[in-house]
């Protein structure tokens, strides 16, 4: 892997991580009416958050790079036991195809699972794939 290429990639996993943050709070405060899945959780209250080890960046459609669209997408998904997406949603749209691109980069993402009471357990949590042309 080539030195931009990894500095991007720790990049990336860092922004995921800060948005996660940053955001995480804000974008998990659903209604209480939501209810989970038996065995999956939320973070906090004792169940910490799942760690990103593998991120790659969605890549662009050419229809979004023509019409030089920007934006957020807002997937809602599962992190199971064994650190691996399930269950991705769109709760925030930007374009048909970039959602679909998005959902396609986070369903290869690889984490470290989270955990309560020490062991690793479902947790459900929303991520923002950033679109950005420069």
């Amino acid at each position: 892997m080539s030195t931009t290429k990894r500095y991007l990639s720790n990049h990336v996993l860092f922004a995921i991580a800060f948005l996660f943050v940053i955001n995480g709070a804000a974008l998990l405060a659903q209604d209480p009416a939501d209810k989970l899945p038996e065995g999956v959780y939320r973070p906090g209250h004792g169940v910490t958050a799942p760690k990103a080890t593998y991120a790659p960046q969605p890549e662009y459609t050419d229809k979004a790079r023509k019409q030089k669209i920007n934006g957020t997408v807002v997937l809602t998904m599962v992190v199971t036991e064994e650190g691996k997406v399930r269950d991705i949603k769109v709760t925030k749209s930007l374009d048909r195809g970039l959602d679909k691109q998005a959902i396609a980069a986070v369903s290869t993402w690889k984490f470290e699972p989270g955990t309560k009471d020490g062991k690793p357990v479902a947790i459900q949590l929303p991520v923002e794939v950033d679109f950005r042309l420069y």
